[in-house]
């Protein structure tokens, strides 16, 4: 560099003579030959680009009727509905033929050497070359069509047995759709070094790493019941219970390939016996729970009670899935609990914010029973307002103010409490501070 030669590196140093982009890429016009990459980087930019390079278009068409109405004076009222949708998706990724590495006879064979391993194609070049990578991987030749649809109906009640005092019951029919990094197509095809008399490996013929671009939505009955109570004083007191049956949850696994699944898959037949790891829709499972929330003014403590208003809310859940459901971050307890405090020109909230132990991904090297978890923790945030004029205020809040960390616990039921502590991480506390405007 030259304009800002012997200048301020805000790293502690000053006079680093940083490299200028500008007069590299002049240098490089002039003589290409002053850059150059290794196989390697070559091999690897050629597989980040085949990965890079992916293409998912979805189409949804949907329609919906609903009703409501009033019985009992407007006490009762119910509302009901139904939803149909249709999807389409399609999609193209990116293709790793591993096998196409290796010198076949006429009859599909593998050619071997003398020492019986077998014998790579002359233009594949050294293993992990960039010739390999022109060899085996191939840029969106991997393609998916696929559709679906479903209804979805719903009913909704409303019953105000006393003036403060509502119950509410409903039943509803949801979905949730995979994501796009689950059905965009992408294929590694491996096969296995087999001696060519063994007709039926019990490992199977190679292995297929697929992403499955039929996997299908997964459904769910949910069922609420729920309470609100309004007191005299502007309070609210509520509490629920719900129960969500889900069917056709999204878990990963192996499977041998016969006919049945290579139609599912729209694969090939040539990789009949072939191990297939995929995800497929192999769990249902059920969520039990119940809720709390709480709302009052301290007005009836009197004249020094009355600005204040304390709230407090909690979440418990339940899990009860099939042994293949893939349910990651799933928090069984949470609630958060706070006061705000508010005059003619200043509010203050201080909310205190509970999340329990969240389990993450499996950790194979503490046993089958290992896992990653995100330890408990309470955090606190601050938000306050000063009424400045009568259109405008200004407005600040604090996230964690106490800059709680978050903890990465990775352990089996054999590891002992002093080991289970991974990483810990601090945030900082993150601050905003602004004028708020009403015209």
């Amino acid at each position: 560099m030259q304009v800002y030669r012997d200048m301020d590196s805000h790293y502690g140093y000053f006079g680093i003579e940083w490299m200028s982009p500008v007069r590299v890429f002049q240098a490089y016009q002039a003589d290409p030959t002053l850059y150059t990459k290794t196989e390697a980087q070559r091999f690897a930019e050629g597989n980040a680009r085949v990965d890079g390079s992916e293409f998912v278009r979805e189409t949804v068409r949907s329609a919906y009727v609903q009703a409501d109405a009033a019985f009992f004076h407007n006490r009762l009222r119910f509302l009901s509905g139904v939803r149909f949708e249709h999807t389409h998706d399609e999609g193209q990724g990116g293709l790793n033929d591993a096998d196409a590495v290796w010198q076949r006879a006429a009859d599909g064979s593998y050619i071997r050497n003398a020492a019986g391993l077998r014998v790579r194609k002359p233009e594949a070049g050294a293993a992990n070359s960039y010739a390999q990578f022109l060899l085996t991987r191939k840029l969106r030749a991997s393609f998916s069509d696929r559709t679906y649809s479903g209804y979805y109906p719903s009913a909704h009640l409303t019953f105000n047995v006393t003036e403060n005092f509502v119950a509410r019951a409903a039943w509803a029919k949801t979905y949730g759709r995979p994501n796009f990094t689950d059905i965009i197509p992408r294929t590694v095809a491996t096969a296995a070094d087999l001696d060519d008399d063994d007709p039926d490996p019990v490992t199977g013929r190679g292995t297929l790493n697929i992403r499955n671009p039929t996997l299908r939505p997964w459904t769910a009955d949910n069922f609420d019941l729920s309470f609100e109570y309004y007191t005299p004083q502007g309070g609210l007191l509520s509490a629920g219970v719900f129960r969500k049956d889900i069917a056709n949850f999204f878990g990963d696994s192996a499977r041998i390939a016969d006919s049945a699944l290579l139609n599912e898959l729209g694969l090939d037949p040539r990789y009949l016996g072939w191990n297939v790891l995929t995800k497929f829709n192999a769990g249902d499972a059920r969520i039990t729970g119940a809720e709390f929330n709480a709302r009052h003014s301290l007005r009836i403590l009197g004249r020094f009670g009355a600005p204040f208003t304390v709230f407090a809310n909690a979440t418990y859940l339940d899990l009860d899935g099939g042994p293949r459901a893939a349910f990651t971050s799933f928090v069984p307890k949470s609630g958060n609990w706070g006061a705000t405090f508010s005059n003619q020109r200043v509010s203050v909230t201080a909310r205190w914010n509970y999340r329990g132990m969240d389990r993450r991904a499996p950790q194979a090297v503490f046993g089958p029973e290992g896992y990653g978890y995100y330890k408990e923790r309470i955090t606190l945030d601050v938000n306050a307002t000063y009424q400045l004029t009568r259109r405008l205020s200004l407005a600040a809040s604090v996230n964690n103010l106490l800059n709680e960390p978050q903890t990465l616990l990775r352990y089996g039921p054999e590891t002992p409490a002093y080991a289970r502590q991974f990483q810990e991480t601090e945030y900082g506390i993150q601050l905003s501070l602004g004028l708020r405007g009403t015209f």
